[in-house]
């Protein structure tokens, strides 16, 4: 084979890749997958520090950010078709949970990193309340097909903030 032709050859296939636009065209072609989350967490409403956070995978505990003066967020990537339940906590504020459900539809191959907001309520607004609602996660993640990337689901947060509202309300008439 000449140089040339070697050239070209290369070239060609060089420019089929490129035209491709993505490492893989099916699921099983790529191993260790996964979503990178990012979360930003106010405490009623203002910027605040001291975090703990606990990321359990199908209710095993795979990692524990200790309190850190300096941390209002954090970020993990969390392995594609699992699922994964996070908890943040701050002293003096109930705590938080959200809940990842990482499984894509079998042709899926693109999606977008998850950006996440979570703002914590003092512990006394809730002293009197029926601890029911509290115990619910926050906000379930999940793939959208509609939007063709990962989301909370609307309904389920409504609902829950709903509930969450009365029971503030309740409690401040009492």
């Amino acid at each position: 084979m000449s140089r040339y032709t070697l050239s070209l050859v290369l070239v060609l296939a060089s420019g089929s890749l490129l035209a491709q636009g993505r490492l893989v065209d099916s699921r099983e072609q790529a191993q260790g997958w996964y979503l990178p989350i990012s979360v930003s967490v106010t405490a009623n409403g203002g910027r605040t520090d001291s975090l703990s956070v606990a990321l359990y995978k199908d209710n095993q505990l795979v990692t524990e950010l200790p309190p850190a003066k300096k941390r209002s967020g954090f970020e993990f990537d969390l392995d594609i078709d699992a699922h994964y339940t996070v908890f943040i906590s701050k002293p003096g504020y109930r705590q938080k949970q959200i809940q990842f459900n990482t499984h894509l539809p079998e042709q899926q191959v693109e999606y977008k990193k998850y950006d996440c907001f979570v703002n914590l309520e003092p512990m006394d607004k809730f002293a009197h309340a029926d601890a029911f609602y509290l115990d619910f996660p926050s906000s379930l993640v999940n793939w959208d097909d509609q939007k063709k990337a990962f989301d909370h689901n609307d309904a389920y947060l409504t609902n829950i903030q709903v509930r969450m509202a009365l029971l503030g309300a309740q409690l401040e008439n009492q």
